[in-house]
């Protein structure tokens, strides 16, 4: 289905039409039936992969840059994604088994910067040319719903570009001035397309548009954070503290206590609802946005979608706290519907899948002795996360398959992403999981470059092909349906994808960790290294997964399940196993089955598999 719009972006936010354009596709009935797939427009594809080559794992050096320096330089610049080249892979991320694109922000940043990755917004109603047209956003969001998809789209209200420039100490234009409550430093004038600065706008490349946020008292001007936490003597929730009042670095902090401000902002992405028709948002840096100003920009949000028929407008948040029990309370507080699960989860994820820390570290997360464990047991209010385009979790900006030349590397990382699958959540995987890409700031070379600054590239490969290509490549593109990470988590994921009461119990059950007992030892909870296992139970239905989290030995057990559902001598039937041939991946056998059996007084399955090898049976 094809909906025409508007060329062309309204010079003011008073002339911008908020009547949807076309169809409105109506909210998904719970997200937790969702599997988002994360992507940057500028990395991910550019729809021209056909004139290139794939790369080939078994010999990885065939593609490698030819030199170092211009692949680490291309890391920093736009590298021709497109929104065109998102709407080509369609095929690819379905048959992975994607039902939902996030798309990082394709809003249209500054022809003068290289913020490909979105978050430096110069016209907040227009799309930026370098990812295409604001009808390619449109016809992307159209094919993906004519698939029965979805598309989430990210948001920033808490800051725009570097429109504009500080007047500095001797009165000259400066970038950044450093952070002071009061009173607002003066604007020395707008950024022009040639970063000068001018005393106002003359093209749509100068300065910030729409032209109401051309107006200096929408901005703090308090100069850039330094304070990144709140301090022992500061109220929380108070808007003043500085990291909700500074600069973001040199990106320009609104003043969301300005009513006329927020309401600005709101209808700026209502417009973009009724323009594209998208299904939901994932809101930029909400740590920096006061509670009551959230409760208010999200109130708007919502009430414009469900007005139009969007029921369950998906509003995500993104909240870096470690204290996570706060962000559970704050997506109440803040009129969320969910958070990004990116504070301890994606450590302790990828600690129990390489066997590097005990099951129960991130199983526990789930405990309902605890508001965020019991919370997280409802799968509704969280949004799972292994790898994403910050890492801020981990002490070192990489993905979950760097650093490892273990040849189960590849099981690992689909099975990461297969715990999240079978775990009570709304589970999104980050572009090139699939292909276990494992950026990692140890790609950086101090000789070429001694900075260690924008490391985050690293985490940013190209699938597509440019000059900045996963593996330190050039030339050649990622796409493979036949890579053995991708084969494993689409067929993981139509087992959770099931129609019937297996796939309901693996979205909607309750989750429960499983003793295992192996050499005659008592039933416990396995250490590191050993099998994990843990089921999904809704009523009648049980689904219990078991992973081998030792990455070079095999591993066997005897399994706990639940006694009054399993008779002694009942059979449960194999969903998904690991070592299955590709064939069997993408057909599976409907006959291979563990029988049920009794032992040291409970029921159990006995259960024996390779390095990092999983199963799944019901």
């Amino acid at each position: 289905m094809l909906t025409v719009i508007e060329p062309q972006a309204p010079r003011r936010l008073a002339d911008a039409d908020l009547n949807p354009r076309g169809r409105v596709f109506p909210s998904p009935l719970s997200w937790r039936d969702q599997f988002l797939y994360q992507l940057l427009p500028d990395r991910f594809s550019d729809g021209r992969e056909g004139e290139r080559p794939m790369f080939d794992r078994h010999r990885p050096e065939q593609f490698r840059a030819e030199s170092k320096a211009a692949w680490m330089a291309a890391g920093n610049r736009f590298n021709g994604g497109t929104l065109k080249g998102i709407l080509s892979k369609l095929d690819y991320l379905q048959t992975l088994g994607v039902t939902t694109l996030w798309l990082n922000p394709p809003w249209k940043q500054r022809i003068d910067s290289e913020t490909y990755h979105g978050y430096g917004i110069q016209n907040f109603l227009e799309v930026d040319p370098r990812f295409g047209t604001r009808q390619d956003l449109r016809d992307l969001v159209d094919a993906a719903h004519d698939r029965g998809m979805y598309v989430v789209l990210d948001i920033i209200y808490n800051h725009s570009g570097s429109n504009w420039y500080y007047r500095g100490p001797e009165g000259s234009p400066a970038e950044t001035m450093p952070y002071r409550f009061s009173p607002p430093y003066e604007i020395h004038g707008w950024r022009s397309h040639e970063s000068r600065s001018i005393p106002q706008p003359l093209t749509l490349e100068d300065g910030v548009f729409p032209e109401e946020f051309q107006n200096p008292d929408w901005y703090n001007r308090a100069g850039m954070i330094s304070q990144w936490e709140v301090s022992p003597w500061e109220d929380p929730l108070n808007p003043y503290v500085e990291f909700r009042q500074g600069d973001f670095f040199e990106l320009r902090d609104f003043n969301l206590e300005n009513k006329e401000t927020l309401s600005a902002l709101a209808k700026v992405y209502q417009y973009w609802i009724a323009l594209t028709d998208c299904d939901g948002f994932r809101v930029d840096a909400v740590k920096h946005v006061s509670p009551a100003s959230s409760r208010r920009f999200c109130s708007e949000i919502h009430g414009y979608a469900q007005a139009i028929g969007k029921e369950n407008f998906l509003l995500a948040g993104e909240l870096t706290d470690e204290n996570l029990v706060q962000g559970y309370r704050d997506i109440f507080g803040r009129n969320l519907d969910s958070v990004l699960d990116i504070a301890a989860a994606p450590n302790n994820l990828m600690a129990l899948v390489k066997g590097l820390g005990h099951p129960g570290a991130y199983f526990g997360l789930y405990d309902e002795a605890q508001l965020s464990g019991s919370i997280r047991q409802l799968g509704t209010y969280h949004v799972s996360v292994l790898d994403d385009h910050d890492m801020c979790s981990r002490p070192t900006k990489q993905r979950f398959a760097a650093g490892s030349d273990l040849p189960t590397r590849y099981h690992q990382a689909a099975h990461a992403v297969g715990v999240m699958l079978t775990m009570p959540g709304v589970p999104s995987i980050y572009y090139g999981t699939e292909q276990a890409l494992d950026g990692s700031e140890s790609y950086h070379d101090y000789g070429i470059e001694p900075q260690h600054a924008y490391i985050d590239r690293y985490i940013r490969e190209c699938m597509f092909g440019g000059k900045f290509g996963a593996f330190g490549t050039e030339g050649c593109h990622f796409f493979n349906p036949q890579h053995p990470t991708y084969l494993r988590i689409a067929a993981i994921a139509r087992v959770r994808q099931r129609p019937d009461r297996i796939g309901r119990a693996l979205r909607r059950g309750q989750h429960y960790p499983r003793e295992t007992s192996f050499m005659d030892r008592p039933f416990s909870y396995p250490g590191a290294g050993e099998l994990a296992a843990w089921s999904q139970i809704q009523f009648n239905a049980e689904v219990l997964m078991v992973l081998n989290t030792h990455g070079t030995e095999g591993r066997g057990a005897y399994v706990t399940i639940d006694r009054s559902l399993h008779p002694n001598g009942s059979t449960m039937t194999v969903l998904y196993n690991s070592d299955w041939s590709d064939e069997q991946l993408q057909n599976p056998p409907t006959d291979e089955t563990v029988t049920v059996e009794h032992y040291q007084d409970r029921r159990v399955v006995h259960v024996s598999l390779p390095p990092a090898g999983m199963m799944i049976l019901a």
